[in-house]
């Protein structure tokens, strides 16, 4: 994806699942990366555009679930 950032955030693993299908059901809002080495780490490609949203969908679902945004 042209001009992509990174979102990087650190959820429990039982909600890894639940972050990724959350964001599939956002369709191109962001593309979901869950990083093998660390656990529960998840990656955030987010454009200009969409950042925002993805920050805000965050903010919100850390007043819900035990979720760090990390960068």
């Amino acid at each position: 994806m042209p001009d992509t950032r990174e979102v990087m955030i650190k959820v429990p693993r039982k909600e890894i699942v639940f972050i990724d299908m959350l964001f599939k059901a956002y369709e191109g809002l962001a593309m979901v990366t869950v990083d093998k080495k660390e656990e529960g780490l998840i990656i955030l490609d987010v454009t200009e555009g969409t950042k925002d949203d993805v920050l805000g969908i965050l903010k919100n679902l850390q007043e819900k679930i035990p979720l760090q945004i990390i960068k």
